[in-house]
């Protein structure tokens, strides 16, 4: 299935790319469940929000005037799929830009995805179990 799992994370991330971040809620099981990090971003914490877990990634998103994303590599790990990837846009209200090598940890069950994790990179390469 883990071949499956990274297929998924690589079709999320694709919608991403092209800026339609509403899109792919077939991806999420019911339970899913976001958790932004505490290093990396302002809406730190987890968020038990079901299939609507996605909205809390849209609201990070509408913080942004202009934001574009991608992933440099999926890692499969079984259950979990870690992504390596990036975001680079400017803060809507402050006009910061932002360029950041970031990480997803996305947690797989059934096919679906019941926890996504975004974090920033060293801390995805330890959920790999590899070191930077």
């Amino acid at each position: 299935m883990s071949d499956e799992n990274v297929e998924v994370a690589r079709q999320v991330f694709e919608l991403w790319a092209r800026g339609d971040f509403e899109s792919g809620r077939e991806f999420f099981d019911d339970t899913c469940e976001v958790c932004f990090s505490t290093t990396s971003f302002l809406l730190s914490g987890t968020h038990r929000i079901g299939r609507d877990a996605l909205r809390t990634w849209v609201d990070f998103t509408e913080a942004f005037e202009t934001l574009e994303t991608g992933i440099d590599k999926a890692l499969d790990r079984g259950e979990r799929v870690v992504a390596l990837a990036w975001i680079r846009g400017r803060g809507r209200t402050s006009g910061v830009d932002v360029d950041a090598q970031v990480g997803t940890v996305f947690t797989f069950r059934d096919g679906k995805i019941i926890r996504y994790e975004l974090t920033d990179k060293r801390e995805a390469l330890e959920a790999a179990g590899l070191a930077e």
